[in-house]
């Protein structure tokens, strides 16, 4: 008899672990896709724009999102606000409005600067740490009501809202500046009142840094009324008209996101008076504001406070050149340092972008006294 050979086992099958693995990710990405669509379609994730189209005809429809109260109240409040027409006055005035701890190094150089100028601005004063101590009579009583102020936190921006709703009760108040005590005037008044009063926009800077200062502070609990991709950066020092004072002391609802999530933190400084108004106009009107700021400050050497002017720094080329700039160039906070430079236009000119500067030290007073003449630029 012959003997029967054994039966032959079949070795386990190889599963092809790379096809199964492709299509699980293939399966999770069309799952994310559906479940948190791009609220913009040009901002297809995983697909070249040429692919995206397809494949979201090819899902379901999905439903956008429902606002909020708090949402259509803001929009409702913002477009009125927009389109409403502002008080004429007989008499427009410049709000200088002084955001300082204390007292005013350079008072005697502004007063200077307000020379014969009455009836055609305002001063406010808000002094976060101690009564100011005068050297003009023009800054005596000019205090507002003020509170401490913490670098980077909201209460400075606290502090700007309180400065703007002490300046708005006066009527003929048409454009509202803010300063530091370290600021200094580069043009004559006239200058700087023509220049302002003939402006159709607000000048505050805002700008988009893709890098860790820039949109690596955006905080996801923004979202939704506040997406990274709005989220902007600019100088802390704005000129805006009157209808924009207004618009900022209205809204609550971006400003409650920076209040609640933007403030210093390891790993995600973020600052909220660098953030705040510049992402809030690119939301609600980015088509009304310069996107420079008229306020010169030199951040080249790259540290967390930009550079500061002594006594030896002060020349009539340092100011002459201060004045000079049409260009506003930011340099980004990504690993490339890119800079961006663009032109100052008003009303279709290109025009000098600056009309005051800082940081300038005390101790610079009296050789900005020697170098500044009541009818001359700086």
């Amino acid at each position: 008899m012959t003997a029967m050979p054994p039966p032959r086992h079949r070795g386990a099958a190889k599963k092809p672990m790379w096809i199964i693995v492709l299509l699980s990710i293939i399966v999770v990405s069309l799952i994310g896709a559906y479940v948190y669509p791009p609220r913009r379609y040009s901002a297809c994730y995983f697909f070249a724009s040429s692919v995206c189209t397809p494949f979201k005809d090819w899902l379901p429809a999905v439903t956008l999102r429902e606002p909020t109260d708090e949402e259509i109240a803001s929009a409702v409040v913002i477009r009125d606000l927009l389109s409403m027409p502002m008080p004429v006055s007989k008499n427009p005035k410049i709000a200088f409005m002084f955001l300082t701890p204390d007292s005013l190094p350079f008072e005697r150089l502004w007063e200077k600067f307000l020379q014969d100028q009455e009836g055609r601005y305002s001063i406010y004063i808000h002094a976060s740490r101690e009564k100011p101590v005068h050297n003009s009579s023009l800054f005596v009583n000019r205090e507002i009501h003020s509170e401490k102020v913490v670098w980077g936190r909201v209460s400075m921006v606290d502090a700007e809202k309180r400065l703007l709703a002490n300046a708005l009760q006066d009527i003929d108040n048409q454009f509202f500046v803010l300063l530091s005590d370290s600021c200094i005037p580069l043009h004559t008044f006239d200058h700087i009142y023509n220049y302002l009063m003939g402006a159709n926009v607000s000048f505050v800077d805002s700008y988009l840094d893709p890098g860790v200062h820039g949109t690596g502070r955006y905080f996801i609990e923004m979202f939704p009324e506040i997406e990274r991709r709005d989220f902007r950066k600019g100088h802390q020092w704005f000129a805006v008209t009157r209808r924009h004072a207004i618009l900022i002391l209205a809204d609550t609802l971006y400003y409650s996101k920076f209040k609640l999530y933007c403030k210093p933190a390891v790993g995600r400084n973020c600052i909220a008076d660098e953030h705040y108004l510049p992402t809030l106009f690119n939301i609600v009107d980015p088509g009304g504001i310069s996107n420079w700021s008229v306020t010169h400050v030199d951040w080249s050497e790259g540290k967390w406070h930009p550079r500061s002017y002594r006594a030896a720094d002060i020349t009539y080329a340092l100011l002459k050149n201060l004045t000079s700039f049409n260009e506003n160039v930011h340099i980004a906070s990504d690993d490339a340092k890119t800079v961006t430079s663009t032109p100052c236009i008003l009303d279709g000119t290109k025009r000098p972008c600056f009309l005051f500067a800082r940081k300038f030290y005390p101790d610079t007073l009296n050789n900005l006294l020697e170098l500044f003449s009541s009818d001359t630029s700086a």
